[in-house]
């Protein structure tokens, strides 16, 4: 079991895989989009530059002295930041440089550092603007804490006086004492007078601490101008397009596969329809517009030789399972290469030595003449209406003398759908059947008329033919159901141009796409020697 979780992880992986191949250009080009709007968008930015100031904070010289119970408390760096975010700090950059740009003060993580940043369209400006602001802050500091200074002075100050008149009034009592209460009371003074000496200490360093003028902060690293713009940053913004555009490239490949269900590969058209079995994958062929290519007989050691050899095979395993000896291929629409496919079947079952007759049921646009260079004037149409008898139609290309027959269409009728579901059509495939080993029929797409679904009781099994990235899973299903609507034998279903992926060992999208004609192939229209 933990084998098979692998292999369904691994085939995950790999069905991943494809669908990113498949839809990689729409990847590159999102990619290759959102890279070029980034790269314009920042050229377009008028560049900004930001200068940076940076102020310590330590305490002053008061903290040291008066220690943990002092009227100070230990710097706050977060309050240090609202103090220069706060309009008394802007009041005085206002007043220095005549105007209040933004800025932003930022604590340096773990440090009692700060940052002042400016960001302005002229490096200069940047720089005395964030040192303006650190300027205006060490003012505003100083002379709070001038003021605090003072007033803590005055209070020690009063402490003092108080003392001295304590000291005083205990020096007059003494005088008029005697013996131990006089030594008491003098005791009592030494001690007062230790008292006197610690605040006159405090007090002489206080008034020192405020004629020096100086704050709890100080500026170690002024702003410079920038000499490169902070924004907008190019080479960033660029490589943040190129992922961006990865990234909705992907999603937007997975949402386009999701939403799509065009048959591209084998897996796809197994994946659509479980219970029709895939008999051959037909690669796609270059070929001149509206040309219907005998890769069997201009390339016959091709790739597209090959799959039709081995579409070949397949029928022949089917003629073993049942009775069949006639054969309808058909597809969903238009331009799936059903009559590309009938053609070369049959000259593939030539080949390998079987008696074949090709027949063209296709009466509203008969096309199955053209590669074998036979004439239309007559054919089925003709038998059907008795105006001529089998053996005066059926032609032989050249090359395949008593083993392959072409029965084109004949004169156009305005009625085919009747004809082909008439018991005249019936009569005509049982003469045929008689004449050769299997009989090949091209007949018209299933959707856009009915002449396939009438002749579909009348043949042994009917082949759709499915091409890569242009039929759609919806259009299948559509087309089986309106063929079991009649119980047509379905027995299998044909893959054309498909364009190998060897990196992924299987199939990917690729469109009809015509290429121009080589004068080395061999004309499709003329007739086979």
């Amino acid at each position: 079991m933990a084998a098979v979780g692998s292999l369904g992880g691994q085939s995950q992986l790999l069905g991943y895989a494809r669908t990113l191949w498949r839809r990689k250009w729409t990847i590159v080009l999102i990619a290759v989009i959102a890279t070029v709007v980034a790269f314009g968008v920042s050229k377009t930015e008028t560049p900004t530059y930001q200068a940076t100031a940076q102020l310590l904070f330590q305490p002053t010289a008061s903290q040291s002295v008066l220690g943990s119970g002092a009227l100070f408390a230990t710097p706050n760096v977060s309050d240090d930041i609202s103090l220069i975010e706060s309009p008394r700090v802007a009041a005085i950059v206002l007043s220095r440089i005549g105007s209040v740009p933004p800025m932003s003060a930022t604590n340096v993580s773990g440090t009692d550092l700060i940052d002042i940043a400016v960001t302005s369209t002229v490096p200069a400006d940047a720089a005395r603007a964030a040192n303006a602001y650190a300027d205006a802050y060490l003012s505003y500091e100083r002379r709070q804490t001038v003021s605090n200074l003072l007033a803590s002075a005055r209070v020690v100050q009063h402490r003092i006086s108080s003392i001295q008149s304590q000291i005083s009034a205990l020096q007059t009592t003494a005088a008029t004492q005697s013996g131990a209460a006089q030594a008491a009371t003098q005791a009592r003074i030494a001690g007062i007078e230790q008292q006197l000496t610690t605040l006159t200490g405090q007090l002489n360093t206080l008034q020192s601490s405020a004629a020096l003028d100086s704050a709890g902060a100080e500026l170690i690293v002024p702003a410079t101008p920038p000499t490169s713009p902070s924004s907008p940053r190019t080479l960033r913004n660029t490589l943040f397009g190129f992922g961006g555009g990865i990234v909705i490239g992907l999603a937007l490949a997975f949402v386009r596969e999701n939403l799509d269900d065009t048959v591209g590969s084998r897996e796809d058209l197994e994946r659509a329809q479980p219970d029709l079995p895939v008999l051959a994958q037909i690669p796609y062929e270059a070929h001149p517009p509206k040309a219907i290519p005998l890769v069997s007989v201009v390339r016959p050691h091709s790739a597209g030789a090959e799959a039709y050899r081995s579409l070949r095979t397949s029928v022949q395993f089917l003629t073993l399972e049942r009775s069949l000896r006639t054969l309808q291929v058909t597809s969903p629409k238009s331009g799936d290469g059903k009559t590309t496919t009938v053609a070369n079947l049959a000259v593939a079952l030539a080949g390998a030595g079987q008696r074949v007759i090709v027949l063209d049921c296709d009466l509203r646009r008969p096309r199955l003449h053209e590669p074998f260079g036979v004439a239309n004037e007559v054919g089925f149409t003709s038998v059907l209406l008795g105006d001529s008898p089998i053996s005066a139609v059926l032609q032989e290309p050249p090359g395949f003398e008593g083993r392959l027959r072409i029965l084109s269409s004949g004169p156009h009728l305005s009625n085919p759908s009747e004809l082909l579901s008439s018991q005249r059509t019936a009569e005509v495939l049982a003469s045929l059947s008689g004449m050769a080993d299997l009989i090949v029929i091209d007949s018209p797409p299933v959707l856009p008329v009915t002449d396939a679904v009438a002749l579909a009781p009348r043949v042994d099994a009917t082949l759709m033919v499915v091409s890569s990235g242009q039929t759609t899973a919806k259009d299948l299903a559509r087309s089986l159901e309106v063929l079991g609507q009649v119980a047509a034998p379905v027995v299998g279903a044909v893959l054309n141009a498909v364009v190998p992926e060897s990196r992924y060992g299987g199939y990917r999208y690729r469109g009809y796409r015509y290429e121009p004609y080589r004068s080395t192939e061999v004309p499709t229209s003329t007739p086979i020697s």
